[in-house]
C-alpha cells in the first residue's frame, strides 16, 4: 500500500464560472494521455553477460555448444548450431535446447517456448529445461502456465534454484492480488470555484457587476483517494482487469465545493514480453456539495510496445459520455468526448528517462459554444540517482471552440501551458517516509479576457510504501 501525505498551498488566478465554461467538478476522464511511470523503467538491474572464456581445442561439438549456452556467447552458439545440424551424432534435444536459448536472446520468445515444449514432450523428466521454460513463460507474462511448470520442476532443482523458484512464485502470487492505494493531502486554495477575478463584465453597451459569490473563494480541506486494482492472468497472455476508486476533497469552510467521485473499471488486457493492449470500460458518479452532480461512462483502448531496450511507445484511444443531474447544466454540458494520445519514451541510461508525445481531444456537447477541439504536445524527463530524484514535464495545447461565445459574440480560442516538477532526496527519508518538493503551474491565455486564468501551486509530498 502507498500512502501520500501532501502539504499544499495554492495561489490561483483562475477561470470563469459566469458562463459555466468549466463546471465546478472537473473529474473528466480520458483527458490525460497515458500515465508516465518512471519507476517501472528506471533502476532496472543490468543483465550480467560474462565474456566467454576459451574452450579446449579438443572439446567436442556438444561440449562447445553447452559452453556457449552457459556463457551466453550467442554469435558462437549460432555458428555451432549450424555445424551441428549435419553432425553424425545429431541429438535433436540438444539442438532444440540451444536453438531455444538463442531464440530467447533474440526476443523470439514464443518460438523458444515452442521448442522447449517439444523437448519436454519427448523427455518429461528434463527438469532444468522445464525450469528454463517456466522462466520464459514468466517473462512472456503467462503467469498461470509459468506457475504450473515451476511447481513441477522445483523439487528436482538445486537449492539455489529452488530459492529462486520460491521468489518467482511469490512475485506471481502478489501480482494477482488486489493492489490497494491510499492518498491523503491537505489543500489550501484561494480560488476553489475557479472563477475569474473580473468584477465588471462589459457586453456591448451594458456593464454587469458580478456578485461576491461569483468571484474567487477560499477553501481549506483534505483531499483523499482510496481504491484498489486487480489484474488476473486468466490463461496464456489474457488478463482480466478490475479496479474501484473513491476520490474526493472535503472543505470544512466551503462545503458547497466538496467533491466525491466513485469510479469502477472493468476490462481485458493482452500482455506479453514485447507489448500489451486492452480495452477498459469505465463508469463514474460525481457528487458536488453532497448532491449528485454528473455521471461519466465510456471505453478506452490502450496500447504499449517495447521497441528496443531503450525505446518504448504508449498510446490510447478513448470515448466518454457525460450526463449532468441538473437540467440547466445538462442543457449545456451533456454530450461526449473522444480523445487520442501517444507518448514515445527513451531511456539513454539506466537512471535517465525522457519522453515526448502529442494528444487530441474533441468535446461534442449540447451547447456547441462550449464544444471544442484541443490539440497538444508535451515532453518530460525523469532521473533517479543514488540520492536525488527529479521529474519534470511541460505541456502546450491549443483549444478552439466551435461556435460564438454568448457574452462576446465570437469564437473562443485558448492557449494552455502546464509545467510541473518534483524533487526528492533519499537522505531526507525517515522510517521509510520520503519527502518530495513539488511545483505545478498552469496558465491559459484566451482571446476572451473573461476566460484567462493561471494556477501556481507548491506542495510537499511524503511517500510511504508498505
Amino acid at each position: 500500500m502507498k500512502i501520500k501525505l501532501y502539504i499544499a498551498c495554492c495561489i490561483t488566478l483562475s477561470t470563469p464560472v459566469l458562463a459555466q465554461e468549466v463546471p465546478p467538478a472537473q473529474n473528466v476522464f480520458f483527458q490525460n494521455i497515458p500515465q508516465i511511470q518512471p519507476e517501472l523503467l528506471l533502476n532496472q538491474p543490468d543483465i550480467d553477460t560474462p565474456n566467454p572464456a576459451p574452450t579446449k581445442e579438443n572439446s567436442s561439438l556438444e561440449e562447445r555448444i553447452n559452453f556457449a549456452i552457459i556463457h551466453k556467447d550467442w554469435l558462437e552458439l549460432e555458428k555451432l548450431l549450424g555445424q551441428y545440424r549435419t553432425a553424425t551424432n545429431f541429438d535433436p534435444t540438444l539442438y532444440d535446447y540451444g536453438l531455444g536459448a538463442l531464440y530467447r536472446h533474440q526476443g523470439r520468445q514464443k518460438e523458444a517456448i515452442t521448442l522447449y515444449r517439444q523437448i519436454l514432450a519427448r523427455q518429461p523428466d528434463l527438469h532444468y529445461p522445464r525450469f528454463d521454460l517456466a522462466m520464459m513463460l514468466y517473462e512472456d507474462k503467462r503467469y498461470a502456465e509459468a506457475k504450473t511448470e515451476l511447481e513441477t520442476a522445483a523439487p528436482y532443482l538445486a537449492p539455489p534454484l529452488q530459492s529462486l523458484v520460491g521468489q518467482v512464485l511469490a512475485s506471481i502470487k502478489k501480482s494477482q492480488e488486489w493492489q490497494p492505494n491510499f492518498n491523503l493531502s491537505y489543500e489550501s486554495t484561494d480560488n476553489v470555484n475557479q472563477a475569474s477575478d473580473i468584477r465588471e463584465l462589459v457586453v456591448g453597451e451594458a456593464t454587469f457587476i458580478r456578485s461576491d459569490d461569483s468571484l474567487p473563494q477560499e477553501a481549506h480541506g483534505i483531499r483523499y483517494n482510496v481504491g484498489a486494482a486487480k489484474e488476473k492472468n486468466i490463461m496464456g497472455n489474457h488478463y482480466a482487469y478490475t479496479s474501484i476508486d473513491t476520490e474526493g476533497v472535503n472543505y470544512w469552510d466551503n462545503s458547497d465545493y466538496s467533491e466525491l467521485t466513485l469510479q469502477a473499471n472493468l476490462g481485458y488486457r493482452h500482455k506479453n514480453i514485447e507489448r500489451s493492449w486492452g480495452a477498459v470500460a469505465i463508469a463514474g458518479q460525481n457528487l458536488l456539495g453532497g448532491s449528485q452532480y454528473n455521471q461519466n461512462y465510456g471505453l478506452t483502448l490502450e496500447y504499449n510496445r517495447k521497441i528496443s531496450d531503450q525505446w518504448q511507445i504508449s498510446g490510447n484511444l478513448s470515448h466518454i459520455q457525460k450526463r449532468y443531474t441538473d437540467d440547466d447544466l445538462a442543457s449545456y454540458y451533456d454530450g461526449h468526448a473522444n480523445s487520442i494520445a501517444w507518448i514515445l519514451l527513451y531511456q539513454p541510461k539506466p537512471r535517465w528517462l525522457v519522453y515526448a508525445g502529442a494528444d487530441f481531444m474533441r468535446d461534442d456537447l449540447a451547447d456547441q459554444a462550449e464544444s471544442s477541439d484541443r490539440q497538444g504536445i508535451r515532453g518530460g524527463m525523469a532521473f533517479s540517482g543514488e540520492n536525488i530524484s527529479v521529474r519534470s514535464s511541460l505541456r502546450y495545447a491549443q483549444r478552439d471552440f466551435k461556435e460564438d461565445n454568448f457574452f462576446y459574440g465570437e469564437k473562443r480560442k485558448d492557449d494552455e501551458y502546464q509545467f510541473s516538477t518534483t524533487l526528492g532526496h533519499k537522505k531526507l527519508s525517515w522510517q521509510g517516509f520520503t519527502p518530495k518538493l513539488n511545483y505545478e503551474y498552469q496558465k491559459i491565455d484566451s482571446n476572451l479576457p473573461l476566460y484567462e486564468r493561471s494556477n501556481s501551486t507548491f506542495f510537499v509530498k511524503v511517500d510511504k510504501y508498505f
